[in-house]
């Protein structure tokens, strides 16, 4: 080890910015791994936030992550990450597509098969594996962060103590950011040229929804002859995708092919012909399709913010099935009960249960389910109606559909 320090000057120069920055001193027989301080090459950190089920986030992230890699490629430098970190699983994909070396930073854990770069550190100080990243780290990349949260406190810590312009943050359009507040304290704000504002673009289409009158007669008050299913817009992968194709469509697709909204979910049934069931119901045991015998007016007009799931259950998006046409393939009106009518329901039937509720009274919605996916196919033309909230959404979707396409602003 003292060989190494005396062959790459960088060895001592990590260890005495990780001393600066967190003011603990760690014994170089700390660090399992010569690898990290044996590349003279500069190492960047990348760390973020929990970025949670938000395909919106998602997106923002891998523009800048995938903007990162091209760069750092570029410049042949190499990836720095906390192994087990919120950022680690696109951290690690991106830098294989890329080709980009990637460290990964094990702090205090027994890893019996590290890969050639990976460093475990074994230390009974008190740091935390983001203290440890953005200590060691030459430049650091943060891609988003949540205020008053662990890794804005371990930025905060490294800005104010390294005094340089070697720590950005990418400027997402998030409401709880706390890009902000980093540029202010020394941070480099993080840019991307001819990005689009999607907060912004979020609230005028929130606004522009809110604004359609339900009013005018038409189908969308029949309560009788139809089953609606609103869609709504996606989080994470696509019913049926796996994690690294989500992954690498999130890191290499454009922007229209990564949105999720209610409109873009309502394009894929169409351009699928069919209706994936997921485990949604109130067990979160069964896989169901749901609808309910509400007219579409109805639906829109009651519909509720539901905070707990931070979504409107309604949107005036998705597909309208003829009632007597799902009858026949076995799609049911739901049973509601409490929690001792559950156990007196047919094993066959457990599917179709839904609680009355006690704060809101579920049997208002008069809910429908299938126990299988929707096959929309087995349909005639006349039994099925797509609904959107423009005309103009409406005229981009009939070019696919082969069923009638019609906007709630019309009706």
């Amino acid at each position: 080890m003292e060989r190494l320090c005396r062959v790459h000057p960088l060895f001592k120069k990590r260890l005495s910015r990780l001393k600066v920055c967190t003011g603990i001193e760690l014994d170089p027989k700390a660090f399992s791994s010569q690898a990290l301080f044996s590349q003279p090459d500069c190492f960047v950190a990348i760390t973020s936030s929990r970025l949670g089920h938000d395909a919106q986030l998602h997106r923002q992230v891998c523009r800048f992550l995938s903007h990162r890699m091209m760069d750092l490629r570029h410049r042949s430098a190499h990836l720095l990450v906390a192994a087990n970190s919120a950022i680690e699983p696109l951290a690690m994909r991106a830098a294989e597509l890329f080709r980009i070396p990637i460290t990964r930073l094990f702090v205090d854990e027994k890893c019996p098969s590290l890969a050639d770069y990976d460093c475990s550190i074994y230390t009974n100080k008190r740091l935390s594996r983001d203290q440890l990243l953005l200590g060691i780290a030459d430049r650091v990349d943060a891609v988003y962060v949540r205020p008053k949260g662990k890794i804005a406190a371990a930025l905060e810590q490294r800005i104010k103590t390294e005094r340089s312009a070697s720590t950005r943050v990418a400027v997402i359009n998030q409401p709880k950011n706390a890009a902000a507040e980093l540029i202010d304290s020394g941070a480099i704000g993080w840019f991307l040229t001819g990005s689009r504002n999607d907060f912004d673009d979020m609230v005028a289409r929130r606004a522009e929804l809110d604004s359609i009158d339900y009013s005018s007669p038409s189908w969308i008050h029949d309560a009788n002859r139809w089953l609606i299913h609103c869609t709504r817009g996606c989080t994470g992968a696509w019913p049926g995708q796996t994690v690294k194709q989500y992954q690498d469509e999130m890191l290499l697709g454009d922007a229209g092919v990564t949105q999720r909204t209610a409109f873009d979910v309502l394009v894929r049934i169409v351009q699928k012909r069919r209706l994936i069931a997921n485990a949604v119901t109130s067990a979160k045991a069964y896989p169901v399709v749901c609808f309910s015998q509400r007219s579409l007016a109805e639906c829109l007009r009651k519909r509720i913010y539901r905070s707990h799931v931070g979504r409107w259950d309604g949107e005036p998006y998705g597909i309208a099935i003829d009632l007597e046409a799902a009858r026949r393939i076995g799609i049911r009106p739901v049973l509601y009960g409490d929690h001792a009518t559950r156990p007196t329901i047919d094993r066959a039937d457990q599917y179709r249960f839904q609680a009355r509720g006690k704060t809101f009274d579920w049997t208002a919605e008069r809910e429908w389910r299938a126990d299988r996916s929707v096959d929309l196919m087995q349909f005639s033309a006349d039994q099925v109606r797509v609904f959107v909230a423009t005309e103009s959404e409406a005229a981009r979707l009939r070019s696919i559909s082969k069923w009638e396409v019609g906007s709630v602003e019309s009706c």
